[in-house]
């Protein structure tokens, strides 16, 4: 199953959806986990945060959300 989170829009919005750890613990379950570049940006976690824990970084935000099976968002 593909899941994908997107960046929030809303500037003034600086939680975050998937927190890499989160992420990495889905991975391990079996989901391929996809998050958009930058998404971590507003609480300072880097996008190599989540490629550590096996997230993939996605720059192309509509691919990501066309080809996925579940979007995660707040």
């Amino acid at each position: 199953m593909k899941l994908f989170v997107p960046k929030e829009m809303d500037a003034a919005e600086t939680r975050v959806s998937l927190l890499p750890t989160d992420g990495g613990k889905l991975v391990r379950l079996g989901a391929e986990m996809e998050v958009e570049a930058g998404i971590g940006e507003s609480i300072n976690i880097s996008d190599d945060a989540y490629k550590e824990a096996g997230v993939k970084i996605s720059s192309d935000r509509r691919a990501s959300m066309s080809s996925a099976d579940v979007v995660l968002r707040m």
